[in-house]
């Protein structure tokens, strides 16, 4: 494509030509002065004609990057909101699998009555095997567990993971023996991982690994505990643990994250 540098050096060249070739038959006549006009002409049309091509081409190219921008934004904005859609539902999907098996395990049902009408004191009574009817001591606990609990994992689904913590810390001061105890250390946790305090999450994920066997929490826990290392610069670690997330856990989703983490180490 030629610039206007070079259309007017052909411009140059060509009014030189003429005026060379008037100068060798040592006469200018009137066609020869109309002939380099016309040639001046031509060459200012050719000129004004490529500054458009060129001006038209550059916007167009400027367009089209601007546009490919605009497209690369969206396309990992959709990627990353997506991603967090999944992580969401894998950890609503996880917790509620965790308290379905754990409803599944208890082998008898307490129910709370009144000693007499009126009564302000809570009597429980056990009903189960070999147990019917039988009724214990008075039990007054210090809080409402279930209520405490639901509560704080209210807590981390509004991402005020600060307050969450401290409402399962006190779940787990007077309800250690709960149902939901474990989930409450997993989610002390996920909370940490959260605000990216990966040192107090491994100890959390490491506790509860550790001290609750078999726990339905553990794929989750191996996983996090795997990208707090991960987050630390603690490679070699991070890696052991996605292993051995896969040898113990092959058939969970925690498995299969593991595996592609695993390719990027």
């Amino acid at each position: 494509m030629l610039t206007k540098r070079k259309i007017y050096v052909t411009a140059i060249v060509a009014m030189a030509v003429l005026y060379i070739g008037i100068g060798l038959t040592g006469c200018a006549t009137k066609r020869h002065i109309d002939e380099v006009k016309a040639e001046v002409r031509d060459v200012k049309r050719q000129n004004e004609e490529t500054q458009d091509l060129l001006a038209r081409m550059d916007s167009t190219i400027a367009a089209g990057a601007e546009a490919n921008g605009r497209l690369r934004a969206d396309v990992s904005v959709t990627v990353n909101n997506l991603q967090q859609q999944i992580d969401m539902l894998l950890e609503n999907y996880n917790d509620l699998l965790a308290q379905i098996r754990q409803l599944n395990l208890q082998p008898t049902v307490t129910h709370v009555v009144r000693s007499s009408p009126g009564s302000q004191e809570q009597t429980a009574v056990t009903v189960g095997p070999d147990t019917a009817g039988q009724v214990s001591t008075p039990v007054r606990p210090a809080i409402d567990c279930g209520q405490v609990y639901d509560e704080s994992f209210i807590l981390v689904r509004r991402g005020e993971y600060e307050k969450a913590i401290e409402g399962f810390r006190r779940f787990l001061e007077h309800c250690e023996k709960h149902e939901s105890a474990e989930n409450a250390h997993y989610w002390i946790g996920e909370s940490y991982y959260s605000m990216e305090k990966y040192a107090d999450a491994i100890t959390e994920f490491e506790y509860l690994i550790e001290n609750y066997k078999g726990s339905v929490n553990a794929s989750r826990a191996y996983y996090k505990l795997a990208r707090s290392q991960q987050e630390m610069g603690r490679t070699d670690d991070a890696r052991r643990t996605f292993q051995k997330l896969i040898d113990e856990y092959p058939e969970t989703l925690e498995a299969s994250q593991a595996r592609e983490r695993l390719k990027d180490l």
